[in-house]
């Protein structure tokens, strides 16, 4: 018996772990991010920046015919930061690093690129961040959704 594909949804969440795990701090980005893909508290993170890929709430499905169908899915991309003097301006370089990161491969037509999984993707809205109330203990916090246009078929009833 063979086991199902992931869910496209799941495909698109692991690509965008796989792109973010691949940014490297030098010409084109700021920082080396230790990305995961669950919850890393402030006080239990060891290495920064560290990124975390979840599915977010919210997105919309559209049913275009049967077994055919186009949903809109939020990614959440939080991040945690640490720096005793200014926190902000780092959140800042991490945003530019992953709005540089999740373009690029979303313009992209290889195999396996958020340009092949996705329709489309965008930043359509800001960050939440923590307003710097975790800049008393040299840390900063935010969360950038990211909206994923993607068409199911028939991959939509995969479990």
């Amino acid at each position: 018996m063979t086991t199902p594909a992931n869910p496209l949804r799941l495909q698109v969440i692991d690509r965008i772990v796989a792109v973010l795990k691949a940014v490297t701090a030098g010409a084109d980005y700021f920082y080396t991010p230790k990305v995961e893909k669950r919850f890393v508290h402030w006080a239990e993170a060891k290495y920064f920046p560290t990124y975390m890929v979840f599915p977010g709430s919210g997105g919309h499905i559209e049913i275009e015919s049967t077994q055919n169908y186009d949903e809109d899915m939020i990614v959440s991309i939080k991040g945690i930061v640490k720096d005793s003097m200014d926190p902000g301006s780092i959140i800042e370089k991490c945003l530019c690093d992953i709005r540089r990161a999740i373009d690029i491969d979303s313009r992209s037509g290889a195999v396996g690129t958020l340009g092949v999984l996705a329709v489309e993707t965008a930043f359509e809205e800001g960050p939440t961040t923590d307003d710097g109330y975790l800049s008393l203990e040299g840390f900063g916090f935010f969360d950038q959704p990211l909206r994923v246009k993607i068409g199911l078929g028939s991959n939509y009833g995969n479990p």
